[in-house]
């Protein structure tokens, strides 16, 4: 009798300990977009998980409301982690190389919106180095997971010279 109830026991340990594991943890965005508005240009900034159950990017859109070219500063423009900058963001197409220097900027055409998936260039996953990894097309540049806690962007845009701000954010958990 011990016998059975021992071994009916360990069935059982061995059964849950084995049972795939339902649901797991999903990330959430609260709120899912973050909008922002300025007298030039509007803006929504949404992370984005791909093919993961946790975020890996954003998607950045700009709507330029103004009848003047806007110009995206990559190099001013930041990624924030609970209040904390943590340098640039990176996108597919960069040469890896540029983030340490100089990214070149992006033009909005008078009317015109742009859309960019983005993540932030320290997070970045590299593939194994190799002479291909390093060129004109970003290949080798992956996104990392997104950490909990308050991710935004820095924008910074000018138009005719002038700088203008804007902070955007979204907590994930």
């Amino acid at each position: 009798m011990k016998t059975g109830w021992w071994r009916g026991l360990l069935v059982l340990t061995l059964v849950t300990a084995c049972a795939p594991a339902k649901g797991g943890r999903e990330w959430a965005s609260i709120p899912p977009v973050q909008t922002g508005e300025t007298p030039s240009f509007d803006v929504q900034f949404e992370p984005l998980k791909k093919d993961k159950r946790f975020f890996v990017s954003f998607r950045l859109d700009v709507k330029n409301k103004t009848d003047r070219a806007l110009t995206i500063d990559w190099n001013r423009t930041h990624y924030l982690h609970n209040g904390k900058d943590y340098g640039v963001f990176a996108f597919q197409g960069i040469d890896p190389a540029t983030l340490k220097h100089a990214i070149p900027p992006d033009t909005i055409a008078p009317g015109t919106a742009f859309s960019r998936e983005i993540f932030p260039a320290h997070l970045v996953a590299f593939t194994p180095m190799r002479e291909e990894v390093l060129n004109k097309n970003g290949a080798g540049l992956f996104p990392g997971p997104l950490p909990s806690g308050e991710n935004g962007i820095r924008l910074v845009v000018t138009k005719d010279g002038n700088e203008i701000a804007q902070n955007l954010t979204v907590e994930i958990r």
